[in-house]
């Protein structure tokens, strides 16, 4: 079984995005943190069905929002980098977090 660890700031991610979703129609927030519970549920089932999209970090995109949740596989743990939004500028944000949540 793998083990899940997230970086510190994926909480944040997460609540930034709930946020502003639920800013722009109350009850929507609600709907993306549905749709990150089952992307993550369905992440545990099979990390390694996702594409590695640079270096060894793997992006799997949630059902209804145009987020990606973005990890790594070591050993037996998945590490959660971040949940950002698919326009974003992702490669520096994922640089920094993976030299400072992976060694």
């Amino acid at each position: 079984m793998l083990v899940l660890r997230r970086h510190p700031l994926v909480k944040a991610d997460l609540q930034a995005a709930f946020d502003w979703y639920e800013d722009q129609r109350p009850g929507l927030g609600l709907e993306f943190a549905v749709d990150f519970r089952f992307a993550y549920r369905r992440l545990r089932e099979g990390p390694t069905l996702y594409a590695v999209r640079f270096a060894d970090v793997r992006r799997m995109n949630l059902h209804r929002f145009p987020y990606g949740v973005f990890y790594v596989l070591r050993g037996a743990e998945l590490r959660v980098l971040a949940v950002l939004h698919g326009s974003r500028d992702i490669e520096p944000i994922l640089a920094q977090r993976r030299r400072h949540f992976l060694g």
